[in-house]
């Protein structure tokens, strides 16, 4: 009897310091052979339909990633069923993937053949102004992340002119050392493939990194101040492994995502997670610790350290009024939610699910 499949959980986009931040090419690797593009408004069964084929993918025993929605965490934006080579994507706004092979890999599904466009009609208006009043509120949550982003680079600014960086070089230079050991450089560099597994949603930041540490035989933590060097570190780990033919997953910082959170390298079973704050990671006493704060010289700390508490609860205000229009932008989403739900052809959507789930699972 099968076990069910493992279920690893991550975020293909995140509300950011640089706003609304996507990473939805890389949902669907290589090694994808099909691909369903799922479109449809808000409320028409998109996530419902990702899930219903997950449950019989874990019935199965297969592996599966669910990759959820940063502006509601308890949806899907897409689901990735490696062992059968299939993939489905939310591809309405503001989630922007092109299909590559239309007809051949990717196939479009339209939820809106599913709707009765007559009733809609008649809430045209309130689910115009729902729209346009949650549409400002993300843009209003987005301006506060934007500013949270440069008072971080403040602390992050501090922090580097104080941090001993030959000490950092070094630390980084051991590290890869030790994980990769004496393995060449490969004549084919391993592919990167770049998420987030943590966001900041209107529920606050959530992570999802307890699903790789059930997967791994090995962590090494990361610790340290903002601009003390957890991302360079984790960005040389990263290019090094792929250098030697190493498929790695990047998962980015959803404050800055141009700043890496972690680093996994699946074939070593090892993975570099970063502990900060925000997002807090669970480890027992076997887990190898890196503590940046170390280098910092502390002697400018004492002398900095008014600034950096004025930055740091500035950067937590600016992040908390965010979040509250975060939660209530998707409160707006959940208002037009209740104008679709109503006339949804739900023996249509049955009809769907059933062909879906013949295509990806007979044979399999």
């Amino acid at each position: 009897m099968n076990q069910g499949g493992r279920v690893k959980r991550v975020f293909p986009a995140s509300n950011t310091g640089r706003g609304f931040y996507s990473f939805f090419d890389y949902i669907a690797g290589p090694e994808i052979k099909r691909v369903y593009v799922v479109k449809g408004g808000p409320g028409t069964g998109k996530s419902t339909l990702m899930r219903r084929i997950s449950d019989e993918a874990i019935a199965r025993g297969f592996d599966v990633e669910f990759h959820h929605c940063s502006s509601d965490p308890g949806s899907l934006d897409g689901l990735v069923i490696p062992q059968v080579g299939t993939a489905l994507l939310d591809g309405t706004k503001p989630h922007m993937y092109d299909p590559k092979f239309p007809g051949v890999v990717d196939e479009i599904i339209n939820l809106g053949e599913c709707l009765n466009a007559a009733g809609l009609r008649q809430h045209a208006e309130a689910i115009k102004a729902a729209s346009i009043k949650g549409s400002r509120r993300y843009q209003s949550a987005y301006r506060y992340l934007r500013a949270a982003r440069r008072i971080y680079e403040n602390l992050e600014e501090k922090n580097k002119g104080m941090q001993d960086w030959g000490w950092v070089n070094q630390e980084s230079d051991r590290l890869c050392k030790e994980i990769l050991g004496g393995v060449p450089v490969a004549g084919r560099p391993g592919r990167q493939r770049h998420l987030f597994i943590s966001a900041l949603t209107p529920e606050g930041p959530v992570t999802h990194v307890d699903s790789l540490l059930e997967a791994n035989a090995r962590t090494v933590i990361i610790e340290g101040q903002p601009g003390t060097g957890k991302s360079t570190l984790l960005a040389k780990l990263a290019d090094a492994a792929a250098e030697r033919g190493y498929e790695v997953e990047v998962y980015h910082n959803p404050v800055d995502p141009v700043r890496l959170q972690h680093v996994l390298i699946p074939k070593l079973d090892v993975l570099v997670a970063t502990r900060t704050e925000l997002f807090p990671l669970p480890i027992n006493g076997q887990n190898p610790v890196i503590d940046l704060d170390r280098g910092l010289d502390p002697d400018q700390l004492t002398n900095l350290q008014e600034e950096l508490a004025i930055d740091h609860r500035t950067f937590h205000l600016l992040l908390e009024t965010a979040i509250s229009l975060l939660s209530r932008a998707r409160e707006g989403h959940r208002e037009l939610e209740k104008y679709y739900e109503p006339n949804i052809d739900f023996a249509g959507l049955d009809r769907l699910a059933e062909r879906l789930l013949t295509e990806i699972f007979v044979g399999s």
